[in-house]
């Protein structure tokens, strides 16, 4: 080839390359930020969802020097369609809005316990936003106890929009354990994918608020959402799945409150007895905190009433998660606990004689024995105002 109609070639391909741009290109305002989805049942058609899409508006996020508000006008707004499946029905919210939803800053979505008590649904729900290349793994999934949708039209106080606010307190496990930690997508799916039953969190309206204690069940089999957890018993699951960042074990002594704070926690598993048939789980529950109120006639500082303390706060801990045993075993027979994956990494052979009855079949879960054991160790008694002596 002569020199020349080289360089031509040459030229050409580079001309090529840099006219191309960006063909897929949209201009930032021209997007319509999607921040939380909500998904209900159609009550006007079978087989159908509805979904309410809460949008971002930029000029509403407008603040002064001061930090607050600077705007009247609302920094959302939602939109409400219905379809049978996921992808028709973002399709179908774009025909509602003059800016294309964009899903890349989604941060929750909240699926109605109707909805999810079908699998089809729940898993043409996690199958649309997991593919869907704008969505990220670490979206927040939760579990609404009523109608999802409402959960987008709550007053949300300080916060611009609804979903910060939802967000903003499923992030306080730090101050509860009467919550979970946040559940989000990417988890969820890997439950799925390995068939383990879970658990999600909960949201549900109460005095006009939102409130995120208790925990919603899932069969990692069929898929389906199987039932709720009061707060007393996400407490006891949080005890023993070891996801605990802090809380409060309440205790009464001599007819008076007494608050313990965990400030640090962590829990063991072993197994006690290697018989398929017969197998049982001994749970120790190690904790250290201080004494975070105390309304009882006693002094703290006093070796042996710390003790007491302590024995008062084990046993608050090893009821409320025995509680939480019970219903898992004998109400829904899931094994959200996690006993079954303990099996899996710890004693794979006794797990391969066991996994097709271990939630199934047999249900060999809930035959299995469960003991636990706590240590609640008080490191700080807090300030005391005045101890009353007779």
């Amino acid at each position: 080839m002569r020199p020349k109609v080289f360089f031509r070639i040459v030229t050409i391909l580079s001309c090529l390359m840099l006219t191309t741009s960006c063909w897929d290109r949209v201009e930032i305002d021209q997007r319509g930020f999607v921040v939380g989805v909500a998904i209900d049942p159609d009550e006007h058609a079978k087989n159908s969802q509805k979904g309410t899409y809460q949008f971002v508006v930029p000029a509403g996020l407008k603040q002064n020097s001061r930090g607050a508000s600077d705007s009247s006008q609302k920094a959302f707004f939602n939109l409400t369609s219905s379809e049978q499946s996921m992808s028709s029905l973002a399709g179908k919210i774009a025909n509602l809005t003059s800016r294309s939803p964009y899903f890349e800053h989604l941060k929750l979505v909240i699926i109605s316990n109707e909805v999810a008590r079908s699998g089809s649904h729940m898993a043409d729900i996690l199958d649309f936003f997991l593919r869907n290349n704008e969505m990220r793994r670490g979206v927040q999934i939760l579990i609404s106890e009523g109608n999802a949708a409402d959960m987008l039209k709550i007053n949300a106080n300080i916060e611009p929009m609804p979903v910060d606010y939802i967000n903003s307190i499923a992030k306080n496990n730090m101050k509860t354990n009467f919550m979970l930690p946040q559940s989000r997508i990417g988890d969820v799916h890997e439950y799925l994918v390995k068939h383990r039953s879970f658990a999600i969190q909960k949201i549900k309206i109460e005095n006009g608020s939102v409130n995120l204690q208790g925990a919603a069940i899932f069969d990692g089999h069929s898929k389906n959402f199987i039932g709720f957890l009061s707060g007393a018993e996400t407490q006891g699951l949080n005890f023993i799945t070891g996801d605990i960042k802090g809380g409060i074990v309440e205790a009464v002594i001599n007819g008076s409150s007494v608050d313990y704070l965990i400030k640090q926690y962590k829990r063991k598993i072993s197994l006690e007895n290697t018989d398929p048939n017969h197998l049982k789980f001994h749970i120790q529950l190690l904790s250290e905190g201080t004494l975070d109120k105390s309304k009882a006639n006693l002094d703290p500082l006093d070796a042996t009433v710390s003790h007491n303390f302590e024995e008062k706060f084990q046993k608050e801990m090893v009821t409320a998660a025995m509680k939480t045993v019970k219903k898992l075993q004998q109400t829904y027979k899931k094994d959200a606990l996690g006993l079954g994956a303990y099996l899996y990494q710890n004693h794979y052979q006794i797990w391969k004689k066991v996994q097709d009855n271990w939630e199934q079949g047999q249900n060999l879960f809930s035959q299995a024995e469960v003991d636990i054991e706590a240590t609640a160790i008080l490191r700080r008694v807090g300030n005391i105002n005045e101890i009353s002596k007779e």
